[in-house]
């Protein structure tokens, strides 16, 4: 049993993509934390719509962690034995991690205008669905991201067997 370069690029994908997504969403959630915190300083009620929207930049991490899991599946490094990966499957899992991580930056805006929804939740209750919509919007980027990493590691190199 060997590393092989292959394998190296794997890992890298895998923490690419949970880097990347995870600093985003932390810039994010941190936006609209800030927003929600003068929300609920102004009134308690606020606290339940600030908390939905501050949540909202989360998933971008979360595709990471799915993404990451499955490259480290498919390189064998999960209870299994690792296996000899080819440096072009080692690219592949590689570039599966990149697009993850980098369309995981839409969890920055997502924040952003989660932040600004929390203000207007807090002037008029009305403005809570639009503001989920508004912010769902900004998800599309990692939504297609992560379709395309799962196609590329499930359907194209098979990672589930």
């Amino acid at each position: 049993m060997s590393i092989t370069l292959g394998t190296v690029f794997a890992i890298g994908g895998a923490a690419i993509a949970m880097g990347i997504a995870g600093i985003a969403t932390a810039v994010g959630v941190k936006a609209a934390g800030v927003a929600g915190a003068g929300a609920v300083a102004e009134k308690k009620e606020n606290f339940k719509n600030a908390l939905i929207l501050q949540a909202l930049p989360q998933t971008q991490t979360v595709y990471a962690f799915i993404t990451a899991l499955l490259i480290l599946m498919g390189a064998g490094l999960l209870g299994g034995s690792i296996r000899e990966l080819t440096t072009e499957q080692g690219l592949a899992m590689f570039g599966a991690g990149l697009v993850v991580g980098l369309t995981g930056i839409s969890a920055i805006y997502q924040g952003i205008v989660a932040a600004s929804g929390i203000v207007s939740c807090a002037k008029t209750q009305e403005a809570f669905a639009p503001s989920l919509v508004f912010s769902g919007q900004c998800e599309t980027p990692a939504i297609f991201g992560f379709i395309v990493a799962l196609i590329l590691l499930v359907v194209g190199l098979g990672v589930l067997g």
